[in-house]
């Protein structure tokens, strides 16, 4: 089975992302289809990547979208000479998101991919980001679920669930939630996209095959909003 916390940071090295990975294919393609949703309903002419790393997720967007302005900032230079590499047509920034202002026009879509669990304020990055978003802008945020699967196994025994170490924490649907609503912003969709498995175990099988539909099944009858895949989209706008 992938293990799609391992994948994300090798080592702990944050510039270890396997670009052909499932799980950063999965992040690319499910961004890149919001972003598409989103252009046939409104016009598309700014977009933000807030911790955009190595650019490749910015660079697959800029393709698919050439005539679309994009801005995208990260606090490690390392990483931003590199993303500089992919493709020079994106205005690629050395900073942090957190203090990040653009004077010159609002945006229609601020990204965040794999940032979420690695701020300690999230209200304030919320509170933040919603000032420089367009009337009609989204914000579309990737982030670990914190009560995935196996957590939800792990809790169902009494065992404390599993967080990476170079995670400050992860989110639960409910706390993400609150901090959207505390920012003034409103969630519109919260989208789980399923990852690919090559090679099937026999506990993995258990797991998703016949445990997790069980309690999804259960979920959905007491109407609960807890969602059981291991990356959570976000997909929010202002009030």
């Amino acid at each position: 089975m992938i293990d799609i916390n391992e994948q994300e940071n090798r080592n702990s090295n944050p510039f270890g992302l396997i670009s052909k990975s499932d799980f950063h294919l999965t992040r690319a393609v499910s961004t890149i289809e919001i972003v598409k949703e989103f252009s046939r309903k409104h016009k598309l002419e700014y977009v933000l990547d807030v911790g955009c790393g190595t650019g490749i997720i910015t660079t697959r967007l800029k393709e698919g979208f050439p005539s679309v302005e994009f801005d995208a900032i990260d606090i490690s230079e390392t990483a931003i000479i590199q993303a500089k590499k992919k493709n020079d047509d994106v205005n690629y920034i050395v900073g942090d998101g957190m203090q990040f202002i653009q004077q010159k026009y609002e945006y229609d879509i601020i990204i965040l991919n794999n940032v979420y669990e690695h701020i300690e304020n999230p209200c304030r990055m919320l509170i933040h980001l919603a000032k420089l978003l367009g009337e009609n802008g989204i914000i579309i945020i990737s982030t670990p679920n914190r009560y995935h699967i196996r957590n939800v196994i792990r809790k169902l025994f009494g065992l404390r669930i599993h967080i990476p170490s170079y995670h400050i924490t992860e989110y639960s649907i409910g706390q993400i939630q609150d901090h959207h609503h505390y920012a003034g912003l409103h969630i519109n969709q919260i989208l789980t996209p399923k990852f690919k498995r090559e090679k099937w175990r026999i506990i993995d099988v258990v797991i998703f095959k016949i445990i997790q539909p069980i309690l999804e099944s259960y979920l959905h009858l007491i109407k609960s909003n807890t969602k059981l895949g291991s990356l959570l989209f976000i997909v929010s706008s202002k009030n």
